[in-house]
């Protein structure tokens, strides 16, 4: 069985309680408020470390288990038999020895000279997998495919992440080819509900052929039967579930008083009475005046007090996490001889391969107190580095965001929760049972703990009463997150037509848990209706009717946006043809003046006048005037004043003086505005053209029904196709409605010319299906306008930039001046694509909000290698610029991969990568 075993793991016994302190049971005592700390370290006299009497028992079974040989566990049996016929999905906690399993299973295809293929989440967990197969099954039987690393691609077994698997199913499919594996092994297999990733999971289990054995690695959810049940409808073959909850290790939940009483969380099912007792009379800050959050060398004290380390603290965020490395402590008291000469060792030994990290600011903490911060703004090869020194024993604690618990693999006998909520990317939101589960089963180390604990300490964002309560909660289910997106459509096109792609996608596991949804079983009602009733419809059937009913609304939408912004354009128009030097015109509130000179302030349209007065005089030789927004006009005047660049000041004040006695007539705005083109009206005319067209290719004009569908508010048609539209727009995909979004796709493609009117791809079609990438179609229009710079890879890299980002930089100016090619690049991307994104947007798609500074980052790493400017100019961490490189690179691949009909872009996409995929980004595995 493959087993994480520390290096040395004969370390300093000590006793689970100081010696020098009576056994005596104490009880809870109360917090007292104390004075705040001279510094981060002072150790206030009232926190005193101990341990109260119900948690003495447990404690006392601390120790490295009997040293006795491997023997399967019978849910591991369990799943290796049931795969010698079915596929298996396997629901066990972490740590708990599932990637035996998957040894096994693939020792046993390749005995028989069959192919494996390991798919993870994570490239991070992709390189591990390959380091440890490579030293089951011998370095040569193993390849690596991460987009970033390709190595031994026809090895009989490959491992690579989720993504490079659908491309590789996209591929066969479109040749009509099969996959050439026999097995394939999914891990973190719970990624199957992710938002963001969950997708590409599903995609490879519906498109994965059935002779192709299955092996899904998850950790626990509370729906494994039901998705076994999933997939043994889809792929025509049984599936089985392995399921177990059974830790491999012991796991006991704790909790720290702030004044260093160490306590069982729970009695039974219920709350400690002390601990209640605590969160119901707690003040508002656990830690006294000064402490909002919680001193980390303390807790490190307790827990190296009483053989509780190593240990994991989870903490909200990565400033926390580099916040919390001052705050630990001595905590190399906690450190014994041995270890302490073995960290040295290794740490040298990891800096002698990565040496551009001998001057990381973080080392100083490894150094002198065994501690690390481990989160997402950390370099890659740090983060290596960190798991390296835990996963051997070495370190004594580390601080993580909860990145850690899913795909990193190093446990440890403590975990510290500090927060009962998490940041998703997009807003903070209570833990799950799901995420504390994952959280805590790095609590306890197979083979070398008898039982891991869960720290519960209180703080600013902790609800202890949620953390005990999600202790006994059931895990999550997992739910579809399938959505259509282009890529999808187009890959699809390349082998599939779009009846058979209905069929697919009533393979999703949406359509599956449709049954069980009462939102979904509405939405079949309608749908049957609508079939009905629209049997003798000119668009087909009742998917087909959303589609052209929210196509409907979108082109009313429109249209009445437009009319209501012509009066507005029209008015603008007029006032900038009409202001020519010498107009005269009047302001909201009476006052008129002379226009000088149009101008443009603050980006508002705007013009510079000098007011009509009897005793208008000179300013430094120069006219009296001042700026006045167009906003702010309320008439033209029938008068131009023959003033021009060849009049003189005085000359021109005499005019405007002897013009102020006068009267004068408003001139009429829209008759100024038809005489002469302006760009902004030519620009609306111009989309209430194409508006027009789009209601020319629409059936309806054609159906008898239409009036019904799109007319007639009051009808059981509309009210039917209105009630779905709530729907969909509440729904983020699965069932039924994914074929309409699938619809919704295939129109504005067809739109775009990249499919033709038979749903079959065209020519640009078949290239932009291979740019397997977050914004296809923005790209191709890039390539199709030749907009990507060919002939310089730096500046390619730089503009791919933008599309990738995971953060928004953070607010401020980036401190330097955009390069001069960057910024007509930039203008003239922005300027051409800009049509695209307004039509993607008026048809309701997603457009990236594009910033210049991941541009410039970008540019400054390529063309001049300044890591360290181009990370300040980005404005992130340093983990985040690497992430861009990474995400950019995989970008640039995808253009790469268009050698055959672009060659010269896929030259320079090469290049690119090779420029900016270079260290400290990337290293020697």
């Amino acid at each position: 069985m493959l087993q994480s075993v520390r290096a040395g793991t004969n370390m300093k016994k000590r006793t689970p309680y100081p010696r020098r302190r009576s056994h005596k049971p104490q009880p809870a005592r109360p917090f007292r408020p104390t004075r705040p700390p001279a510094g981060p370290d002072e150790v206030r006299p009232e926190f005193r470390p101990r341990v109260g009497a119900p948690l003495r028992p447990i404690l006392r079974e601390i120790g490295v288990p009997e040293d006795r040989p491997f023997a399967p566990d019978p849910f591991q049996i369990e799943a290796l038999t049931k795969l010698e016929k079915a596929d298996v999905i396997v629901s066990a906690p972490t740590g708990s020895g599932k990637t035996y399993i998957a040894v096994e299973a693939m020792k046993k295809v390749m005995a028989k000279g069959g192919r494996c293929w390991y798919a993870s989440p994570l490239k991070a967990l992709s390189n591990s997998k390959y380091l440890e197969f490579g030293n089951v099954f011998g370095q040569d039987r193993v390849g690596l495919l991460t987009g970033d690393h390709k190595v031994n691609a026809d090895a009989p077994l490959i491992v690579g992440t989720t993504e490079i698997l659908r491309n590789q199913l996209y591929d066969a499919m479109s040749k009509g080819e099969d996959l050439n594996t026999d097995i394939v092994v999914m891990d973190e297999a719970h990624y199957l509900g992710d938002p963001d990733r969950g997708v590409v999971w599903e995609e490879v289990l519906i498109y994965l052929p059935a002779r192709v054995r299955l092996l899904l690695l998850s950790a626990t959810v509370a729906n494994a039967k039901d998705i076994a049940a999933w997939l043994g409808a889809i792929r025509k073959a049984p599936c089985r579930s392995v399921i177990t909850n059974q830790r491999p290790v012991p796991l006991h939940p704790i909790f720290l008083f702030p004044d260093g009483e160490l306590t069982s969380l729970a009695r039974g099912d219920r709350m400690n009475p002390p601990v209640r007792h605590y969160v119901e009379n707690r003040p508002e800050r656990g830690y006294g005046r000064g402490s909002a959050t919680p001193p980390f060398g303390r807790i490190v004290r307790v827990l190296g007090e009483f053989d509780l380390l190593p240990a994991i603290f989870f903490l909200k965020s990565r400033s926390d996490c580099d916040a919390a490395l001052l705050r630990s402590g001595p905590s190399m008291d906690y450190v014994d001889p041995e270890q302490r000469i073995r960290l040295e060792h290794r740490l040298d030994e990891l800096l002698d391969k990565y040496p551009f990290l001998k001057l990381h600011p973080q080392l100083r903490y490894i150094r002198k107190m065994a501690v690390a911060s481990h989160h997402a703004g950390q370099m890659p090869h740090f983060k290596v580095l960190v798991e390296h020194l835990m996963q051997e024993g070495l370190l004594n604690a580390i601080f993580s965001t909860s990145t850690v618990a899913a795909g990193v693999n190093f446990p440890a006998r403590t975990v510290v929760i500090s927060q009962s909520d998490r940041f998703n990317g997009r807003e903070f939101q209570d833990l799950t049972a799901t995420e504390l589960l994952q959280m805590t089963g790095r609590a306890g180390r197979r083979g070398m703990d008898r039982i891991g604990f869960a720290l519960t300490v209180p703080g600013p964002f902790q609800d202890i009463r949620l953390i005990h309560s999600l202790f006994n909660a059931p895990p999550d289910p997992v739910d579809s997150q399938i959505q259509i997106n282009f890529s999808m459509v187009l890959n699809l096109l390349m082998s599939h037509r779009p009846g058979q792609i209905r069929t697919l996608l009533n393979m999703s596991l949406a359509a599956h848990q449709q049954v069980h949804n009462s939102q979904d079983e509405a939405v079949e009602q309608i749908l049957d209706k609508l079939e009905t009733t629209l049997d003798q419809s000119q668009c087909g059937g009742a998917e087909a009717a959303l589609v052209l009913f929210q196509a409907q609304l979108r082109l009313n939408r429109e249209e009445r946006d437009l009319r209501r912004l012509r009066p507005h354009v029209t008015r603008q128009a007029a006032l900038r043809l009409g202001l020519a030097p010498g107009r005269l015109f009047e302001v909201y509130g009476g006052q008129r003046f002379c226009a000088v000179e149009l101008k443009e302030r603050r980006g508002g349209a705007g013009v510079m006048a000098a007011k009509l007065k009897p005793d208008l005089g000179l300013k430094k030789g120069q006219i009296r005037q001042k700026w006045i927004p167009l906003a702010r006009i309320a008439e033209l005047l029938n008068e131009v004043l023959p003033i021009d660049a060849e009049t003189s000041p005085r000359e021109a004040i005499h005019l405007i003086q002897k013009a102020a006695d006068l009267d004068y007539v408003p001139i009429d705005l829209e008759t100024l505005a038809a005489e002469e083109t302006d760009p902004a009206l030519a620009a609306l005319d111009a989309r209430s053209s194409i508006l027009a067209e789009e209601q020319q290719r629409m059936p309806c004009p054609e159906c008898d029904l239409s009036k019904e569908c799109l007319r007639n508010s009051q009808g059981q048609i509309f009210n039917l196709l209105e009630r779905l539209n709530e729907l969909d727009g509440a729904r983020t995909g699965g069932g039924r409605l994914l074929w309409t979004s699938f619809l919704r796709h295939l129109a504005f493609l067809k739109t775009e010319g990249f499919v033709d009117e038979n749903d079959e791809l065209t020519n640009d079609g078949h290239w932009a299906a291979r740019l397997r990438l977050d914004h296809p179609l923005i790209f191709a229009a890039g390539i199709r306008q030749n907009l990507w710079p060919q002939n310089d890879p730096a500046l390619l890299a730089a503009m791919v930039a933008p599309y990738v980002r995971d953060r928004e930089p953070e607010p401020g100016e980036a401190g330097q001046r955009v390069p001069p090619e960057l910024a007509v690049a930039w203008a003239r991307l922005e300027i051409s694509l800009g049509p695209l994104s307004e039509r993607l947007k008026a048809a309701g798609f997603l457009v990236p909000e594009l910033t210049v500074r991941p541009a410039m980052a970008m540019h400054m790493w390529a063309r001049m290698g300044l890591w360290d400017d181009a990370v300040r100019v980005y404005g992130q961490d340093p983990g985040d610029m690497a992430m861009l490189v990474f995400r950019t690179a995989d970008n640039l691949r995808q253009m790469a991969g268009l050698s055959s009909t672009h060659p010269e872009l896929a030259s320079a996409a090469r290049q690119a990568v090779e420029l900016i995929m270079k260290e400290p980004v990337i290293a020697p595995l």
